[in-house]
């Protein structure tokens, strides 16, 4: 297997107001864009030659990655309309064995574990499978003894919860498997094109371990910005101008940001360029350009070049 498709077409809804003006694979996490750490994983299995599925305001990640990222052989398929997850897939025309991922998941699961299995069970796709606590915010999946998918449905309702096992979205799929994908028209993996193969006994779930979030919502950026935070020592870039603050955990401060007469408590990230004067910070992030005075923030985003004073911000995106 050589080549990786990035699934990073979506609107991200669920994230607005950041979205509003960048697509969800350039919002920062822990002062990077996203598709960074999902290009990183890929090329430490060396995956080098990827297709990137784009639609909205792709030209912004078109244009980033041209300049970071040139020793890549990349491919920005254009979708003619909206075309769904596996129908902007089969527009990207690979004719060979292929890794699929979300363009807002950000893991740590062995890819060569799950191409073995691939390999030792023979089906057309092979769906990475994580067990979690709460199977109704999943695609969940039920196994035989072989690990061949029984029964595969999109976020049940409380009481259809058959399985434990959520969909990833991280997928090894041969081209064979887009056959049943029809042209010029959106169709999606988990809603469309999964439970047809299923019907014909092609799809395997492989359960696996690790880490792994789906950034497209609160919870999901929050918990990845904790994890990244915990593998390495994030100290505050030289250019920052930190003054008469009380500073924990596990912190990052971006260039040249400044934070003044401020409580900090990690996990937490200041973005570039962010100013923070006279506030109170716990496991929150303050994203690029954004200025907060007399604010007091829990578990909470605040958009690039947002400005907020006097408020007590809590579990939301603002």
């Amino acid at each position: 297997m050589t080549r990786a498709v990035i699934l990073a077409g979506g609107f991200g809804t669920r994230l607005r107001p950041l979205t509003a003006t960048v697509p969800k694979a350039m919002i920062p996490l822990v002062n990077r864009p996203v598709i960074d750490y999902i290009l990183d994983y890929l090329v430490g299995y060396g995956l080098k030659d990827i297709v990137i599925t784009t639609n909205y305001l792709r030209e912004q990640t078109i244009e980033y990655l041209n300049r970071r990222r040139a020793y890549l052989k990349i491919a920005y398929p254009e979708e003619p309309l909206p075309l769904g997850t596996a129908g902007s897939v089969k527009n990207a025309a690979i004719s060979e064995r292929m890794l699929v991922i979300q363009g807002d998941n950000i893991t740590e699961i062995d890819l060569r574990k799950l191409l073995r299995f691939h390999n030792e069970h023979g089906g057309l796709v092979t769906i990475a499978l994580l067990p979690v606590q709460d199977p109704c915010l999943f695609g969940i999946a039920k196994l035989d003894a072989t690990g061949k998918i029984q029964q595969f449905k999109e976020k049940p309702a409380q009481g259809e919860c058959f399985s434990n096992l959520a969909n990833t979205g991280l997928y090894i799929l041969e081209p064979e498997a887009l056959g049943l994908v029809p042209a010029a028209r959106a169709f999606d993996f988990s809603k469309d094109l999964f439970p047809r193969l299923v019907a014909h006994g092609e799809v395997y779930g492989c359960v696996v371990e690790g880490f792994w979030a789906d950034v497209g919502n609160l919870e999901g950026y929050l918990a990845a910005s904790r994890w990244i935070l915990e593998k390495g020592d994030f100290l505050c870039a030289d250019t920052a101008e930190i003054d008469d603050c009380d500073i924990q955990g596990n912190v990052a401060i971006g260039e040249h940001a400044r934070v003044d007469t401020s409580l900090v408590r990690g996990p937490a990230v200041i973005g570039s360029r962010a100013t923070l004067l006279k506030s109170k910070l716990y496991s929150s992030v303050v994203l690029p350009g954004a200025t907060l005075a007399d604010t007091v923030l829990h578990n909470s985003i605040i958009q690039q070049n947002a400005v907020i004073e006097g408020e007590k911000i809590v579990d939301c995106i603002r």
